[in-house]
């Protein structure tokens, strides 16, 4: 997902806004979140959301609670793209 911060004024509002959203997601969604992009711009960002799900259904609800939570907050999500990955076993 990339996500505009248009309150941010400094790489340190910055990650203010990303530990929020990266303490929230894991704790609520149980997912793993880490910054891939614009690391030295303060009011861009490129984040990754990984979530596992053991069947297709609990992955789009997980990606979709995701994405609702980073809806319409203080930032705005300018960019999604989705990846699913099978592991069969």
């Amino acid at each position: 997902m990339e996500l505009y911060f248009p309150g941010s004024t400094s790489l340190k509002g910055k990650r203010v806004f990303l530990r929020s959203i990266r303490s929230h997601l894991v704790r609520d969604r149980g997912a793993t979140v880490a910054e891939v992009g614009y690391q030295d711009l303060w009011q861009r960002s490129v984040i990754v959301v990984a979530v596992a799900a053991s069947d297709p259904t609990g992955l789009d609800h997980a990606l979709d609670a995701a994405q609702a939570y980073l809806d319409g907050r203080d930032w705005e999500v300018t960019r999604v793209q989705r990846e699913v990955y099978e592991v069969d076993v």
